[in-house]
């Protein structure tokens, strides 16, 4: 009976396989990497606004009506089209603006003062929102 050589026949021959898992090893735990930095760079994305420049260009618009304007000064008061109301009044103004036919509504431009904290500007939003209007544009001032 001939014993069993568990050896390669040449010492020095060529391995002809390819080994693959320290490459995956390391596939994986880049993989591991990226998907625990990724949400850490995203919470900390710092913001920078940008600003309206004076060649964007406005399109027309396609009511031909004169647009009302809701102001909110530096102190919180409301202005439409030029006279103080309350905010119960400005609602009821903007219910009367919707109940015209989609096409005669004008467009309701909203003008805030910059030192308004951002919540009373939402809420004034809020407010034309509620009354259904869509046609709402908000005026800035274009720095140089």
């Amino acid at each position: 009976m001939r014993k069993r050589s568990f050896s390669r026949p040449r010492h020095m021959a060529a391995l002809s396989e390819i080994n693959v898992t320290p490459l995956l090893d390391l596939c994986f735990c880049l993989l591991i990497i990226f998907m625990i930095a990724t949400p850490v760079l995203e919470q900390t994305t710092q913001i920078d606004l940008p600003l309206a420049s004076k060649t964007i260009a406005t399109p027309p618009s396609p009511t031909p009506q004169k647009p009302r304007i809701v102001s909110l000064d530096n102190r919180g008061n409301l202005v439409f089209d030029g006279q103080t109301v309350t905010e119960a009044a400005l609602r009821n103004l903007l219910r009367d603006i919707a109940r015209l036919p989609e096409a005669q509504q004008p467009v309701i431009r909203v003008r805030a003062d910059g030192a308004l904290p951002i919540q009373r500007l939402i809420d004034l939003f809020s407010l034309v929102k509620e009354s259904n209007l869509s046609k709402v544009s908000m005026d800035t001032e274009v720095r140089n």
